[in-house]
């Protein structure tokens, strides 16, 4: 099982990881630590962890953040939120975003080891329910989404709220098969391809309109949130929105001189 720590203190992220050495068979954890939630952010799209463990406050960004996002991409994915006494508000907020489960600080190891072992039960019993599910059958037709048609149907819902739950509902199958069918025919985890699509949407949107960076956020998903949009992009594509729109500009303005020359 892959499981990510996330705190701004990395004394607390190291351990919890040394705690999980002390479990029952440890060598079943494969675990990672990240000290702020973009940190979090990129290895969560990248391992896929199946138990997230999370501070709520940080500097640079909110635990609740992180949370809310894992649960819209992952319902099945284990999330268990670190508390100090004072954040019970923070908590409820928690459960209300997708938390399954809460230990406050400072961490106790018995009590971690205790819900990590329910939460592990958890886990184990949604996969199992998902292998239970309708499993993909390559001749399937009827009306449900083919794997193939999963990249137009990506780009004509760009602006929509969209999750590997909702698609998985789409054509029929279960979360886990479809998340082993979309990595095999697109080389590439759901997450990881919206994200990529969006970013080459919005270049689109940059070089060939006279949209407010505001607007073209919105165009590729990003309504409720257009201040993730420069994050996003500028990780993605090495440059702000706003230097990729300038950098295109002058290189079409030297294209154009060149032409006339």
């Amino acid at each position: 099982m892959k499981v990510l720590i996330v705190d701004d203190e990395s004394l607390i992220c190291e351990s919890i990881k040394a705690d999980f050495s002390r479990m029952e068979h440890p060598w079943e954890y494969e675990i990672f630590t990240a000290q702020s939630v973009a940190a979090a952010q990129e290895i969560y799209y990248r391992e896929e962890p199946e138990l997230v463990i999370t501070d709520i406050n940080m500097p640079g960004g909110s635990g609740l953040i992180l949370v809310s996002e894992i649960h819209k991409d992952n319902p099945h994915c284990g999330i268990l939120v670190l508390s100090a006494y004072d954040d019970f508000e923070y908590v409820r907020n928690a459960f209300t975003m997708g938390a399954w489960d809460y230990i406050l600080k400072p961490v106790a190891y018995s009590e971690l080891e205790h819900c990590v072992r329910q939460l592990s039960e958890k886990i184990f019993a949604a996969q199992e329910s998902c292998k239970r599910e309708n499993e993909w059958e390559p001749s399937k037709k009827g009306g449900v989404f083919m794997m193939e048609d999963m990249a137009d149907y990506i780009r004509q819902h760009m602006g929509e709220k969209l999750s590997a739950a909702e698609l998985a509902r789409k054509m029929a199958v279960s979360y886990s098969s479809f998340g082993k069918l979309f990595r095999e025919h697109m080389g590439m985890s759901f997450s990881a391809y919206l994200l990529w699509q969006r970013m080459e949407c919005a270049k689109e949107y940059l070089e060939n309109s006279h949209m407010k960076i505001k607007q073209v956020a919105s165009k590729v998903g990003y309504k409720e949130n257009p201040q993730h949009f420069s994050r996003d992009f500028t990780r993605q594509v090495g440059m702000s929105p706003k230097e990729y729109r300038a950098q295109m500009l002058g290189a079409r303005t030297q294209d154009a001189k060149k032409e006339m020359s």
